[in-house]
């Protein structure tokens, strides 16, 4: 399913003009050697073209189409008209730079370095000079002409390598540029590189694809490598490999891709899409988790919106884009910036990880858009939460969640990979949310501490995405019915006794501040962990202290205060026998208390209008 859909979007691509056609490749060019019509190298330039970066503006390599580059760990394999200072020039700069080391193992390391850069020249000599055996061209004469004469032993005291020594020590891939124009352009050679790889799938296992179903085609042995997944291998790393007899099939022993069959076809497809939507805007990282996204059709807007949904929120400060997102979810057409958004437009989510040298699927989503939105618009709705101005203006990101999943004062502030995955799923399917991030948030609650030292990371116990997360996890899992009784507001009608609890704490630590404003810590930091678990061990302890604060209080605070935590007591129904506190509070409990005592603070601090 997942390779069908990456294979159906090269198809739309490659109609668009978006991606590289078959045999051929996107890589990142640092610098051009510029031949003359006789192979000599008489110039090089860079490549670079200017990028943003902040608000900095830097130079990064140019993406450029070449010829298929091959897949490659320590073995040498020459690429065809882009490749490395080592495979097109035949010198390593680094091997040169530790053989003049002091140290005697680093001076046989460059040395061994140097050695094989010269097999790395002597294989593409060969390579090209069997891909052009046939082609006649100016620049195919010009290169023919250039591997024939070039001297990798003399390379370094070349006078045009010599003034460059500094760009190329930062190089990384290098193509031709032959009378100004760049070799892989050549009509010729291109004709060349396509019969050359038509040639070499004449001798190539041959079955059925299990990605298109075409029979009797050209089996991938190897795919091409996926790059642009964050913390994997940069020189990229694989999503479908076999390297292991634990791995292979029966009568498939050390076949590799034949375990798997997929044609070279669509492994050329589905590598180029992925590759295509990990260098596009539309990605996101939660936690080690790397996320795309595409509709089926390859508009951009519709993946535009999600992204800045799930990225930044921004969507839900603009009222316009706000109201179209409503829409969508209703299953309304809109139109944005001339573009008709179709809620039946089928869209897609994959999320990626690192795994060595593999890629693991940590989810993969299909649905209508309009669906997709009303999922996370439903998300939405259940974490509103009256707060500060700052906190309720925009969408509470799922990175936002994650991060009050972890430790604020850990070195590693990425959350579990685990936790991003399950939370997306949860999200995208409008499923009950992953009681592992909500035990986490609680344990967050119950483990931080108000940051006191102004110097310090600003750390709070309960937080705007704490509460709003614990709310949505209780409208959504909880199997108590609490539906009606939260609310975004604090709740003056609710009778639950854990989050009337709740409330009465948030009472309790007002009170004290009241009494003693020259106070740096609160009760708060001494009893809210047990009070939440066991409120009827720490709340007596609280009603004493209660009482000598109050006798610090003018008389009108005295009666505010009496007043609010009597209309508090009143909502706890007193048994026949026994204290009216609960001895424990369950998780979902613990939860509700949290939400109280935070509603509460916040209603402190709400105008009279807002209240009105």
């Amino acid at each position: 399913m997942i390779l069908q859909a990456l294979t159906h979007y090269y198809e739309v691509l490659a109609q668009k003009g978006l991606v590289a056609a078959r045999n051929w490749s996107t890589a990142q060019v640092s610098d051009r050697l510029i031949l003359d019509r006789d192979g000599s190298l008489i110039g090089i330039i860079s490549a670079k073209v200017d990028a943003q970066k902040g608000k900095k503006t830097i130079q990064v390599n140019s993406p450029i189409q070449v010829p298929e580059q091959a897949k490659r760990s320590s073995a040498i394999v020459p690429n065809f008209l882009c490749d490395s200072a080592s495979y097109l020039l035949g010198i390593s700069l680094e091997g040169e730079k530790l053989s003049q080391s002091n140290d005697a193992t680093s001076r046989k390391k460059g040395e061994k370095d140097i050695q094989r850069a010269v097999r790395c020249f002597e294989a593409s000599r060969e390579f090209h000079h069997t891909v052009l055996g046939h082609c006649h061209s100016e620049a195919a004469d010009a290169i023919r002409s250039f591997f024939s004469t070039w001297n990798p032993a003399a390379a370094k005291s070349h006078p045009i390598i010599q003034s460059n020594w500094n760009e190329l020590s930062e190089a990384s891939s290098l193509i031709f540029q032959i009378t100004g124009r760049d070799a892989q352009e050549d009509t010729e050679l291109k004709k060349a590189w396509n019969d050359y790889k038509a040639t070499r799938l004449v001798t190539a296992k041959r079955g059925q694809c299990l990605v298109t179903g075409k029979v009797n085609m050209p089996i991938a042995i190897l795919h091409p490598n996926i790059k642009g997944v964050r913390d994997a291998q940069s020189s990229g790393a694989a999503l479908v490999s076999f390297n292991s007899r634990s791995f292979e099939s029966y009568g498939h022993t050390e076949e590799q891709g034949m375990n798997a069959p997929v044609s070279e076809e669509a492994a050329f497809a589905y590598t180029t899409a992925l590759n295509y939507l990990l260098r596009s805007d539309h990605v996101l990282h939660m936690g080690g988790t790397t996320v795309v996204f595409w509709a089926e059709h390859g508009e951009d807007s519709y993946p535009s919106l999600v992204q800045r949904y799930l990225d930044a929120g921004k969507a839900m400060d603009d009222p316009s884009l706000k109201e179209a997102l409503a829409q969508i979810g209703r299953g309304i057409p809109v139109e944005l910036n001339g573009i008709q958004i179709q809620p039946e437009e089928p869209f897609y989510i994959l999320g990626l990880a690192p795994n060595a040298a593999r890629l693991s699927i940590r989810f993969f989503y299909r649905n209508t858009f309009g669906e997709t939105i009303q999922h996370l618009l439903n998300h939405q709705k259940r974490m509103e939460l009256a707060g500060p101005p700052w906190e309720t203006k925009s969408v509470v990101t799922i990175q936002k969640i994650l991060r009050e999943t972890v430790n604020p004062h850990s070195s590693d502030s990425a959350s579990s990979p685990l936790l991003a995955g399950s939370l997306f799923r949860a999200l995208l399917h409008d499923a009950p949310y992953p009681e592992a991030v909500y035990q986490n948030i609680l344990l967050r609650v119950f483990c931080d501490q108000d940051s006191q030292k102004e110097d310090s990371k600003k750390v709070h116990k309960v937080t705007f995405t704490k509460a709003a997360f614990i709310k949505a996890y209780l409208l959504k899992n909880c199997k108590k019915g609490w539906v009606k009784e939260i609310t975004m507001a604090v709740n003056e009608n609710c009778n639950e006794v854990a989050y009337v609890l709740g409330r009465m704490f948030a009472v309790l630590e007002n009170l004290q501040t009241s009494a003693n404003p020259e106070l740096t810590t609160t009760i708060k930091e001494r009893y809210f962990n047990a009070a939440c678990a066991t409120p009827s061990v720490v709340f007596p302890a609280l009603w004493k202290l209660a009482n000598a604060h109050l006798a610090k209080l003018d008389e009108k605070l005295q009666v505010y205060y009496r007043k609010k935590l009597g209309t508090l007591m009143e909502k706890i129904t007193m048994p026949d026998q026994g204290t009216p506190m609960p001895s424990r509070l369950n998780l979902d409990e613990q939860g509700m208390f949290v939400l109280g005592y935070y509603q509460e603070m916040q209603a402190r601090f709400m105008k009279k209008e807002d209240k009105e």
